[in-house]
């Protein structure tokens, strides 16, 4: 695996993260591993509902645009052409319908079911979400094979918010992970994207996961 270029801006970014990081509820989390064992992040049905509405919403208004504005505006064949500026303008927004119309779609249909969840124990750490008969693994490594847990700041457009991605590096000998079709390759590490769909914030889970590898690593 090739180590990605240092980006000081990014590093910046992700401490900024850090320093905002909950610690009251990163002291919770500890208190009940030591007297549970583990501690399980489950899916923030209120957030996948606001995503959901937030979706129909752009659809919605994008649909009553294309609706209200007559179809000469966007024919290039029409006397009534607007122009190629306006052409594009009208491309853009019905790429947006398609994109928001599938988020729409998984919102509304998909994670309210499948519910990813991510429990952390003392054992290391497991993904899974819900399918017909129980819960599907989609990927899971105890903690003598995690290699890193690291973050992921990404910068985005307007109206995107900007978004925190936690990440976990395994061995691949030591890693699980769930594959479509056929058995998946075991490459020399792996790395997986912690949901952003659970209930705790992105800069809390990396905070709590860094300080319990770092515990489990002193023991060893």
């Amino acid at each position: 695996m090739r180590t990605p270029p240092h980006n000081p801006r990014q590093s910046a970014d992700l401490q900024k993260e850090i320093a905002k990081a909950d610690r009251r509820r990163i002291d919770q989390w500890h208190a009940a591993m030591r007297r549970d064992g583990r501690v399980v992040l489950r899916t923030n049905l209120v957030k996948t509902f606001a995503m959901a509405l937030i979706c129909w919403l752009f659809v919605g208004a994008i649909i009553l645009m294309f609706v209200v504005t007559p179809a000469s505006t966007w024919n290039p064949m029409s006397p009534g052409f607007g122009g190629w500026p306006v052409f594009f303008l009208l491309a853009v927004f019905a790429i947006g319908l398609a994109l928001f119309g599938v988020g729409a779609l998984l919102w509304t249909f998909v994670f309210p079911f499948v519910r990813p969840q991510l429990v952390i124990s003392r054992w290391g750490v497991e993904s899974s979400r819900w399918r017909p008969g129980g819960r599907l693994s989609q990927f899971a490594t105890p903690w003598s094979g995690v290699v890193d847990i690291g973050g992921e700041f990404e910068r985005r457009k307007y109206p995107l918010p900007d978004a925190l991605f936690v990440t976990i590096t395994a061995r691949g000998a030591t890693a699980h992970q769930s594959a479509l079709i056929g058995k998946p390759r075991k490459p020399e590490k792996v790395t997986y994207r912690v949901s952003r769909e659970l209930k705790a914030k992105p800069r809390d889970v990396l905070v709590f996961l860094r300080e319990v590898h770092v515990a489990h690593t002193a023991h060893r």
